[in-house]
């Protein structure tokens, strides 16, 4: 097939492959004249390490951009390429295109029929799955493990993963086998690579989930941890609850005042086939129209803290409240109809904004007093829990294992770093942590939380957690995920922005870290940043070397990651 007979870009920017040889078609017309070709999955990573090189400044470096860059640089989205198809079902292996989203992709109007194409649900079906999930699961299989995502879990591993197909930046198609030296490498690759087109799994046998949930203060008398000591025979520490529990999400609010924590933890069950099982799924928000209206406040309360200016902060809100219209919309419409969700719908949602037009305009005149406020907002919206009567579940694994599945990307959108440290630092780094919020006020806890999580050892060069057994991350990593509103004015990982202070804090005291690639890491000092991941991941140079042989003609290779792996465009 000659470039001119390749698929044409279509009017959203991307070019939408259907199989195999139209991406190698296009990886060939990029060679040809010189081209950035670049995949994106569910777009959940910061734009910039998604996409070829922006045009005009745009995509912005934040998530859920889904505009790809304008120009001749090529940009791929594989929702054509989604099947799964059935290798061995009595033995669970699997091989899945890499456009198939894990769960139910919010963005597809139809909803439930996308749950039924889902990887997760399809393989449920036939009574397997996988051994671990992150905190969403509207991520295609692909994005999911190539950008190192990763589940909160010392217990289990995400190793159902045998092989990988790939498209090299020659066009070559291979498929990459679990006991290939690289496939360390292309199991975290960031789309450095080469263009994975398909995974084989060997699946386990589905599982149920029991869980529960806690909000609790800080203080060692009052909560089931001890938060920044070593623990005691009645409370573990941090380290040994994380050890001691299969699946766990800690969400910390630092600020003065509020001083809680809201403790999620899970394990599995014994046989998901019982008969007296009762699914309860596990929901952050309701999926009501009370929920999208405490996220639609959470939006608001948040943008008025993050902004400065009536015009700026309200012209932020208008794709808050478009998103909050769309879903109560398309809630709606199942039970009336589409004449009738659209007329509700655009009714509620222009009270909403009446409303909400005094509310923003008062508290930008007096914004002292929200900040007063916010200890009771947070208390309003993260009740401490009374005693003996926390929020408990019991589910299907891949529904309720991803917690955050009912916070809507829009309305809620975060954006983080991550911070991976190895376990053994787990005590000294909470502390390190408490007394610099305790120090700085707003200035270091924001107005967010603090998302902590542990991580399992990885054997896959770039990851946070690599190890070879015998070094300091050999027993895993505990995760420090810094929260930063979407709507925020600023960016977080400029120098001098919001999370140079928490890098700093433990570079200076000596504790070793590594950032999740496709989140925020520094925008400043290159070469500084590219000496330190250098000097961190042992496996580094030898990724660089194979990245260069894999991909000859830099196709795949944007600024963003020369700047980011070797300091220098």
């Amino acid at each position: 097939m000659s470039q001119d007979d390749c698929i044409k870009k279509e009017n959203d920017g991307y070019y939408h492959p259907t199989k195999e040889d139209d991406i190698v078609c296009l990886v060939k017309k990029a060679i040809k004249e010189k081209l950035q070709i670049r995949v994106r999955g569910a777009a959940h990573s910061v734009a910039r390490s998604i996409y070829t090189d922006p045009v005009d400044g745009k995509p912005l470096n934040k998530v859920s951009e889904e505009v790809p860059p304008e120009g001749p640089n090529i940009n791929i989205a594989l929702d054509g390429m989604i099947k799964l198809d059935w290798i061995d079902e009595e033995n669970g292996v699997v091989e899945a295109e890499a456009g198939i989203h894990l769960g139910l992709d919010p963005d597809d109007p139809t909803g439930v029929s996308i749950l039924k194409d889902s990887f997760l649900y399809q393989t449920f079906q036939k009574g397997w799955g996988i051994n671990d999930l992150g905190g969403i699961a509207n991520q295609t299989i692909s994005g999911f493990v190539t950008t190192g995502s990763a589940g909160g879990s010392l217990t289990y591993d995400l190793d159902n993963i045998t092989a990988f197909r790939v498209i090299d930046g020659n066009g070559d198609i291979k498929w990459i086998e679990k006991y290939d030296e690289i496939f360390g490498a292309i199991s975290l690759s960031v789309g450095l690579l080469g263009i994975i087109t398909k995974i084989r799994l060997q699946l386990n046998p589905t599982f149920n989930i029991y869980g529960q949930q806690i909000t609790t203060l800080t203080e060692k008398d009052k909560c089931p941890i001890d938060m920044f000591g070593p623990g005691d025979g009645e409370k573990p520490s941090m380290r040994k609850f994380l050890e001691l529990t299969p699946y766990s999400r800690i969400l910390w609010w630092p600020q003065k005042k509020v001083n809680r924590v809201v403790i999620w933890q899970a394990l599995r069950g014994t046989d998901p086939a019982l008969p007296v099982f009762n699914p309860v799924p596990y929901e952050e928000f309701e999926e009501d129209f009370g929920g999208q209206l405490e996220q639609l406040a959470g939006a608001a309360i948040y943008t008025l803290l993050g902004n400065k200016g009536f015009f700026k902060t309200w012209g932020k809100l208008h794709k808050d409240f478009k998103q909050f219209k769309a879903n109560i919309k398309q809630m709606w419409q199942k039970k009336m109809g589409k004449f009738l969700s659209w007329l509700l719908s655009t009714i509620s949602t222009g009270i909403l904004r009446f409303i909400l037009f005094f509310v923003v305009l008062f508290f930008n005149i007096f914004k002292p007093l929200l900040r007063w406020l916010y200890p009771t907002l947070v208390g309003i919206f993260q009740p401490l829990t009374k005693k003996g009567k926390p929020i408990t579940f019991q589910d299907y694994y891949w529904r309720s294992l991803p917690m955050d599945n009912t916070a809507d990307d829009l309305l809620l959108g975060t954006e983080f770093t991550e911070i991976w440290v190895p376990l053994q630092c787990t005590e000294k780094s909470m502390n390190l942590l408490n007394d610099m919020f305790k120090k700085k006020g707003f200035e270091g806890t924001g107005y967010f939380s603090t998302e902590l999580y542990a991580g399992i050892k990885s054997g896959s060069w770039l990851s946070p957690s690599y190890t070879n057994g015998k070094d300091e991350y050999k027993d895993g990593t505990f995760r420090v995920d810094v929260f930063w509103y979407i709507n925020n004015e600023g960016s977080p990982n400029v120098k001098g922005g919001f999370y140079q202070q928490f890098w700093d804090l433990f570079k200076d005291n000596g504790v070793p870290f590594r950032l999740h690639w496709g989140k925020f890491v520094p925008d400043y000092d290159f070469p500084f940043w590219a000496d330190y991941y250098r000097k961190n991941l042992p496996k580094f140079d030898d990724f660089m070397k194979l990245r260069e042989k894999r991909d000859p003609h830099n196709i795949f290779y944007t600024k963003y990651w020369k700047l980011r792996f070797t300091g220098e465009v």
